[in-house]
């Protein structure tokens, strides 16, 4: 005798899927726009509470534009004075490349080998750097272009950060239900997250950044500029990324002399030490609460998804899934209901 499954599919759950299927390909469609409007709430999540605290002694319009000059200033001042000296400082590194890798001696006989590559590997970056100081953000934000998507972020994280508790006021009178308190602390705990990493690995990279030009600028080692900041973006990964830092200052300061290597490893060291005991905790400390591996994992994906913009989003978007993970069982509860 045959067994037979019988499926009963009601047209409510068919309606349902449907929907699904809808709500999936428009959030494809619009996926554009969900990449700005991140950017916008993690620079609201970074800077709201400073505009919080702010707000408390001087008016809120005031806090805003404040923080708004500043922030400006601070991209004004990568844009005019930090990119054209580093696409000198690259395209006299590429030219020079075979020169350095010849004073280091047969060890790095594979790296001579394979020079072109890397000559060429540094003429593009410098050419692609040449062409983001001109036009920055050009090809971060799909079909809007580069200067609009730049304007509109501004415009909307200064009017959120503005308007920041209407609104709240007005979420509060239109989300439906007996769960909004809890889904509003759902969020407000993705938004300290985001907005905690954020201000806390920019700090920590500046300074880190400024320590190292410092060291180098001191001890006379060539495209200072440029290795500062390379070992100030390396420090967004955690434990590796010092030591991708240290690597080309060591192998260019080898080419000038041992000692020079030498002090350009105890300085580092030393550096390093400093960004371990002290500024890490001072600094980050545990109100992320991101484990290390997850954010190596976290920089990998979103390198492959979407290769710089992708990194640049992908550790505040794995503090809100963090988040969305340790209240599963509560957000289970209120999809239920």
């Amino acid at each position: 005798m045959e067994n037979r499954v019988k499926f009963d599919i009601s047209t409510t759950t068919i309606l349902k899927i449907i929907l699904a299927v809808l709500a999936v390909w428009f959030l494809f469609t619009i996926r554009d726009i969900l990449v700005l409007l991140f950017f916008v709430l993690v620079i609201v999540a970074a800077l709201g509470p400073l505009v919080d605290k702010m707000a408390k002694h001087i008016p809120r319009i005031l806090a805003v534009i404040i923080l708004s000059i500043i922030f400006l200033g601070i991209l004004v001042a990568i844009g005019f004075l930090l990119i054209p000296p580093i696409i000198e400082q690259l395209s006299q590194l590429a030219i020079n490349l075979p020169i350095i890798t010849s004073k280091l001696g047969p060890i790095y006989q594979a790296i001579q080998q394979s020079i072109g590559n890397y000559q060429e590997g540094l003429f593009n970056l410098s050419s692609q750097l040449g062409k983001f100081s001109t036009g920055i953000y050009s090809t971060t934000i799909g079909f809007i272009s580069g200067v609009v998507a730049f304007l509109t972020i501004l415009v909307l994280a200064f009017y959120m950060l503005l308007e920041q508790e209407s609104i709240k006021h007005f979420l509060h009178q239109t989300i439906p239900g007996a769960s909004k308190e809890k889904i509003f602390e759902i969020v407000k705990k993705i938004g300290q997250k985001m907005g905690n990493w954020l201000r806390g690995q920019f700090i920590l990279m500046l300074a880190i950044g400024v320590l190292d030009g410092v060291a180098l600028v001191a001890l006379g080692v060539p495209y200072a500029l440029t290795l500062a900041v390379w070992g100030g973006l390396t420090e967004v990964i955690p434990y590796i990324g010092p030591w991708l830092g240290l690597i080309p200052a060591l192998l260019i300061a080898l080419t000038i002399s041992p000692l020079k290597a030498l002090l350009v490893l105890i300085i580092y060291l030393v550096i390093q030490q400093l960004e371990s005991q002290f500024l890490a905790p001072k600094i980050l400390g545990k109100a992320v609460g991101l484990s290390p591996v997850i954010i190596i994992l976290a920089l990998l994906v979103g390198a492959k998804l979407d290769g710089i913009l992708g990194m640049i989003i992908a550790v505040p978007v794995a503090a809100a899934i963090s988040v969305i993970i340790q209240e599963w069982t509560e957000i289970k509860s209120m999809l239920k209901s």
